[in-house]
């Protein structure tokens, strides 16, 4: 008897207290909260609206989202109402929320719901005027496909399917629309091959032998031969399994030979001496495995070897070209870097990275003139190949700063569309991932003038990683203020002079790692501004005597730079202050990058040409590059990039 007269008394004292907060939430509101006056207010009683319809607190609930008319989230609140109503089979909630909020993201998720629901009830005629002229899943296509079957219009549904048959991965929900597309006679046994081949080029060998039951049984042998190949690609060279013809036999022998330039490569080469005169293969078929081939020699071959091979059975491959190009550029035989750019196809040499390099072999073989042309032509950039040629060249830096040029209309249209007012609420409640989800469903289908206003509309709102990523969308890229934000610039000038690093260099490593988003977090593990990976910064932080409770820690600006500087002051002093080799460990660790040092000293521009991580040199070049960028944002004279990347020493200094 006590306990439940406790409980009561309980219960009370939580109403009332519920009462005590509604009515001091409410006192200074007669009715709905209108504009952006009163935000702060706002977004308290959005929180508490949320608690009460969590809680089943019809009445509490009812009042507060009374008070939201206008608010932004009140669609959140409206959509977890619609999808509550949806489960108990009431429709009218869902009917209301779709008319009045078009082409949100959460329209669309409740109008999958919906759709859902319609098909586990066969409402066939309702899905179908549903479901059309929308964007659908590949499960619902599948399901639309089923809803035209089933009201017998067959040539609809077989004109829909073809889309969803060619693709490489498992279609939920299609397995009885695709038998009645085969019983119909329409589904040719070249669909089915082109699947199967689709399947394996995606790495699923499960879908690719569930269709072969569409084909004759000779054929279905041949499946399971390609199987074989996929799982043990050596059997290509098996003369007696290819010895009858077949339509697929020479696609599926150069499926093998691909394959096993990827998991034996030294057996490669070989094997397609085996095989190339033996079956027709067409041209095409030809250049692809000349292709796998130079790629098998890249991985194994030694440097003496690789010099030899300029072609492959008369084909240059220009992967196997570059490799030689920079074999030559860490020997310092500047007239075969020459002759092997010249050598390069035309969309690959006329890029700025093999203009200046062939630039720099004319510099180095005595043609000024030519290379000074050369490089003219290549510095017309902000970009790392563009500095280091106006520097050669004794050009200055092209560092003008073109403001976005947006239309107040576009402005004003875009600061009260519907998603971006959502973005904005959801990021001042702290629910960044969510809001960053509301901004790309914002951006994903705009044209280049309306990205270049939501990057306008992102920098206003100081929300930099969505402003940088959506303005490179657009393809603009003279902003340098949106492109090069200065968030934190008093903590990152007093961290990286008390770590004695140029703040140039932390501003710029920041950019390159999180864009400045402070809760960033990469699939390995790194977090927060400067991307500190949880041991190293446990490390860092021990050192500093500072205490790492937890990793949630490092999404804290101030303690994330105080670590990432003084990190970054460690590898430069590892690397004796090479600014280059010290960018690279960074992003690579200090071990790689101790293995990669040269065997004698080397220009910074050849090594970091050299770099094997594709990942870490573009980091590297980045890095550089955005050092001179920050420069100019900070209004300092910009310094050498050449003298910034001091020489690399051989291995062993």
């Amino acid at each position: 008897m006590f306990i439940r007269y406790f409980h009561n008394a309980i219960k009370l004292i939580i109403s009332c207290t519920t009462c005590v907060l509604l009515c001091a939430l409410l006192s200074s509101t007669s009715g709905p909260v209108q504009g952006d006056g009163n935000l702060t207010r706002q977004r308290q009683l959005f929180l508490e609206a949320e608690q009460a319809l969590k809680n089943k607190n019809n009445e509490y609930y009812q009042q507060f989202k009374y008070t939201l008319s206008g608010y932004p989230l009140l669609m959140y609140l409206e959509y977890k109402e619609a999808r509550d109503d949806l489960s108990k089979k009431i429709e009218t909630s869902t009917r209301r929320f779709l008319r009045t909020n078009p082409d949100t993201r959460l329209a669309s998720k409740l109008r999958n719901d919906w759709l859902s629901k319609m098909v586990e009830q066969e409402r066939w005629q309702e899905f179908l005027v549903a479901s059309e002229n929308i964007s659908l899943s590949n499960e619902l296509r599948c399901q639309r496909i089923n809803a035209l079957l089933a009201t017998n219009k067959r040539q609809q549904a077989f004109a829909e399917i073809r889309s969803l048959w060619l693709t490489g991965e498992p279609v939920p929900k299609c397995e009885e629309a695709f038998d009645a597309w085969h019983t119909s006679g329409q589904l040719t046994s070249d669909l089915v091959w082109k699947r199967i081949e689709l399947a394996l080029e995606n790495d699923q060998p499960n879908l690719a032998r569930s269709i072969k039951k569409y084909l004759i049984e000779d054929d279905q042998n041949w499946v399971e031969l390609w199987l074989k190949i996929h799982w043990n690609p050596d059997v290509i060279t098996n003369i007696y399994d290819f010895s009858s013809p077949h339509a697929w036999r020479e696609t599926m022998l150069i499926y093998g030979l691909v394959h096993l330039a990827r998991k034996t490569p030294r057996v490669a080469p070989t094997a397609w001496n085996t095989i190339k005169n033996r079956y027709p293969f067409t041209e095409e078929q030809k250049l692809s495995a000349r292709h796998a081939v130079a790629s098998a020699y890249l991985k194994f071959a030694s440097t003496d070897v690789l010099e030899r091979i300029s072609n492959i059975d008369g084909t240059v491959d220009a992967k196997l070209q570059q490799r030689r190009i920079l074999l030559a550029l860490v020997e310092g035989r500047w007239a075969d870097v020459q002759t092997r750019i010249d050598a390069l196809p035309a969309e690959e040499k006329d890029s700025p990275q093999w203009q200046y390099w062939k630039a720099r072999s004319l510099e180095a073989l005595g043609h000024k003139n030519e290379a000074q042309e050369l490089f003219t032509e290549v510095a017309e950039d902000r970009t790392f190949y563009a500095f280091l040629a106006a520097e050669r060249s004794g050009q200055n830096y092209y560092l003008e700063n073109k403001q976005l040029q947006v239309s107040s209309a576009l402005l004003n249209a875009m600061e009260q569309n519907k998603t971006a007012l959502c973005a904005r609420e959801l990021r001042a409640l702290g629910r960044v991932a969510e809001a960053r989800t509301e901004w790309r469903w914002l951006i994903k289908d705009l044209d280049a003038a309306n990205l270049q206003t939501a990057a306008r509309l992102a920098a206003d709102w100081n929300w930099y990683d969505q402003a940088i990523f959506t303005l490179a969308k657009s393809g603009s890229w003279d902003d340098l203020t949106v492109r090069f934000p200065l968030e934190h610039k008093t903590l990152i000038q007093r961290y990286a002079t008390e770590n004695n690093i140029p703040p140039t260099w932390a501003f710029a490593i920041m950019r390159q790692e999180s864009a400045f988003a402070p809760d960033a977090a990469s699939k390995s593990g790194a977090l927060g501004l400067m991307q500190l990976m949880p041991a190293t910064a446990k490390q860092v932080a021990g050192n500093l005597g500072k205490n790492l409770s937890n990793n949630n820690d490092l999404l804290q600006p101030e303690f994330n730079i105080s670590l990432g500087t003084n990190y970054l002051s460690t590898v430069a002093q590892k690397f004796n202050g090479n600014l280059v080799l010290a960018t690279a460990a960074y992003n690579a660790g200090p071990g790689r990058v101790t293995k990669w040092l040269p065997n004698r000293n080397m220009d910074a521009d050849v090594w970091v040409e050299n770099i094997p991580f594709q990942e870490t040199k573009t980091y590297v070049q980045r890095v550089m590059a955005y050092m001179v960028l920050y420069e100019k944002r900070l209004g300092l004279q910009p310094s050498s990039i050449l003298q910034r990347m001091k020489t690399i020493p051989a291995a062993g200094n």
